[in-house]
């Protein structure tokens, strides 16, 4: 296994982590997302995927706000 391809699974990795804790509803599975989407838009750019490395891109985004989201107050 190359580097690019240990880079793909762990990203892969973190974004399974990150759905698991997501269901659980803890906050941090928002910060597993981001750091798994992270990777996953480095490995996206190594494999010249344009697609994939737009998806990552707008779900770093994405995680960002649902982080921001769960920590403000329940009314």
């Amino acid at each position: 296994m190359d580097f690019i391809d240990l880079l793909g699974w762990t990203a892969t990795t973190l974004l399974l982590i990150g759905y698991y804790f997501n269901a659980k509803k803890y906050i941090y599975s928002w910060i597993i997302w981001m750091a798994g989407n992270s990777i996953m838009l480095i490995y996206a750019l190594l494999i010249q995927s344009n697609s994939l490395a737009f998806l990552s891109i707008v779900l770093v985004f994405l995680n960002i706000f649902g982080w921001h989201s769960w920590r403000k107050p329940k009314k």
